[in-house]
């Protein structure tokens, strides 16, 4: 099992090589209380083209939790420790919603490692005071019961329509997720609470990236982050590549084929 020592603590990875690839590595960064098994269905279409990198955040799978609050930019230097370690430059990196904040907050401190630049089903945004509010009040929740706090919160990542037709893999998450222990969650619900808008990464990219490295996967009807306020910033001209999954908040689950499709015309592209 590939650990890495990072502070007082062990961060977990997966490096899946392709003799043959010569795309940059893509670099995979997963959702809150989700860990790199989310990218398992999706993985084997995106091997055959490239290397591909999954790295289990801080409290997340089986890294370790190293701090009180797991900031976003706390997570991006994790990022960055693998990456470096592993030798590798010019990545394409991909983050589902936290994973996506923290992806963000790499692209401010480390913009000379990106190839290539994605949000899944994220926002640049931060949290507007109501959703902090949201925030805290979620940490008591986990703090006092946090099994009941998992299996109430997945199957609202989902839109109603799907939650029927994908019991089976809310339940496999449900199932992933009650293995995170209390502080690692409480950690990440904090680090996203805190975290600023970054914005001006989508508006004023690194000069090096040109708008087809930069892509954004949103779904239509995301529960978690709406399409609506999407539509209000992913019209930079910076971004070169957009793509509107009908799906929810799991779009890699919901309407999988598509999203690996719009990833793979990003990357390889």
């Amino acid at each position: 099992m590939p650990l890495l020592p990072f502070k007082d603590g062990q961060i977990h990875f997966e490096y899946l090589h392709n003799d043959e690839a010569h795309s940059p590595v893509l670099v995979l960064l997963h959702g809150f209380m989700e860990d790199s098994r989310m990218w398992n269905e999706l993985i084997p279409s995106w091997r055959k083209a490239g290397d591909v990198l999954c790295i289990d955040l801080p409290g997340h799978g089986k890294s370790d939790s190293i701090d009180a609050v797991h900031s976003m930019e706390l997570m991006a230097e994790v990022v960055w420790f693998v990456c470096t370690n592993l030798n590798l430059q010019n990545i394409a990196l991909l983050g589902h919603s936290m994973g996506g904040y923290v992806a963000l907050a790499f692209a401010e401190k480390h913009p000379e490692l990106l190839g290539k630049f994605g949000l899944f089903f994220s926002t640049p945004l931060a949290d507007s005071s109501e959703r902090q509010l949201m925030r805290d009040k979620a940490s008591e929740l986990v703090q006092q019961n946090k099994n009941s706090f998992v299996r109430a919160s997945i199957p609202q990542l989902f839109d109603p329509e799907m939650r029927m037709k994908f019991k089976e893999e809310i339940n496999e998450q449900i199932a992933q997720s009650l293995e995170l222990s209390t502080h690692g969650i409480v950690a990440a619900i904090q680090g996203m609470k805190n975290r600023p808008d970054r914005s001006n990464i989508l508006t004023h990219p690194p000069k090096h990236l040109v708008p087809n490295d930069i892509i954004v996967i949103a779904g239509q009807a995301d529960t978690v982050i709406p399409f609506e306020s999407v539509e209000r910033w992913w019209s930079s001209p910076a971004i070169g590549l957009r793509y509107a999954s009908p799906s929810g908040h799991m779009g890699h689950i919901t309407h999988r084929q598509g999203c690996i499709e719009a990833v793979e015309r990003w990357w390889l592209g």
